[in-house]
């Protein structure tokens, strides 16, 4: 991941309560020193920490996948069930323990269909946000308002459809209609000091491209 020191431009960390990291790609340390909340590791994902010099305070799953010198140094809860991935062990421990809303790592950088099913099982949950490179993801439900830098680039998209209206945005979407697979609003600018996004029904997936994009829509 492309290290980002401008991130809390771009997201409130005093909302949330802890780190979440998958087995994918990941930040640098210096992300997990910024923020500085507490780092719950989903199985192997422990295993990509340790090669960045980064220890969780809790590795939770099934632990078929971490390396046993790393889960005998390190405090753990093995959940053998099969019926959930370890991203949904995970965050059902968040969510007993009073440590939601979380930003998620490493939902991406593997296969495929386990990308995929990431975003299925982030989008079940609301409130929280993932960041991976260089792009911070948010459910979106209900309304919401952000504080987003002006013409950042980003992307909505029907989970699987929605009914959204905007204010904010350089090209306002008024009551339209997104789906996925079909119809999204993609690569739109935040042209306010606030955006805010009214989801009538259903839900949306919101990708805001943190570093600097130039294109003709950024002077359209």
């Amino acid at each position: 991941m492309t290290e980002r020191s401008d991130l809390k431009s771009f997201v409130d960390i005093s909302r949330y309560k802890s780190i979440l990291c998958l087995d994918g790609r990941i930040p640098t340390s210096r992300f997990f020193k910024e923020i500085g909340l507490p780092l719950i590791a989903a199985d192997g994902a422990a295993n990509r920490l340790h090669e960045i010099g980064i220890k969780p305070d809790l590795v939770i799953g099934d632990c078929d996948s971490v390396m046993s010198e790393i889960l005998d140094q390190t405090p753990h809860k093995k959940i053998q069930s099969q019926d959930d991935s370890d991203f949904e062990k995970a965050l059902k421990y968040l969510e007993e323990n009073g440590l939601m809303p979380a930003i998620i790592c490493g939902i991406s950088g593997g296969y495929l269909d386990h990308i995929m099913n990431n975003v299925g099982i982030f989008m079940q949950h609301d409130g929280n946000i993932f960041v991976d490179d260089e792009i911070v993801g948010y459910s979106l439900n209900g309304i919401q308002t952000f504080k987003i830098p002006l013409n950042a680039k980003l992307s909505i998209i029907g989970m699987p459809s929605c009914t959204i209206s905007t204010n904010g945005l350089k090209w306002e979407l008024n009551n339209a209609e997104l789906n996925y697979p079909g119809m999204g609003s993609f690569f739109n600018r935040c042209v306010s000091k606030t955006l805010k996004i009214t989801i009538h029904k259903g839900k949306a997936l919101m990708i805001v491209y943190t570093n600097e994009i130039i294109d003709a829509g950024l002077n359209y």
